[in-house]
């Protein structure tokens, strides 16, 4: 499974962790395509965030990065560097809430939280 926490304090997020993949490798072959490319599409959105804060917006930002697991903390930013980081950040936030209702709708919601859940969490 996939789980994603999205921190925020007030109305700006400033930490996310990404831990998991939606299925294990032993069940891949059994449930089919559909679920890697959950995996596939959070880590484009994952690696489009990171490289849109480094490269496009130049801010740099402490994060960890391997197999299954992705770590952004925001909180050593300066406020005017967090404050143009949220746009990016909420563009990630709304695609994962897309992704979600997307699996929802074509498997349901109990399906859906088998293979990815997404908790934001007030800080």
């Amino acid at each position: 499974m996939i789980k994603i926490k999205i921190q925020s304090r007030g109305e700006e997020i400033i930490a996310i962790d990404i831990k998991g993949h939606a299925v294990e490798e032993a069940e891949a072959i059994i449930v089919g395509e559909a679920y890697d490319m959950i995996c596939n599409s959070v880590s484009v959105l994952s690696q489009s965030l990171l490289i849109g804060l480094e490269s496009v917006l130049n801010i740099n930002c402490s994060y960890e990065i391997y197999e299954g697991y992705i770590s952004l903390d925001l909180t050593d930013l300066e406020e005017d560097e967090l404050t143009e980081a949220q746009t990016l950040l909420k563009t990630f936030e709304l695609s994962i809430d897309s992704i979600m209702l997307s699996l929802e709708q074509s498997f349901g919601k109990k399906k859906r939280d088998k293979y990815i859940c997404l908790l934001k969490e007030e800080v």
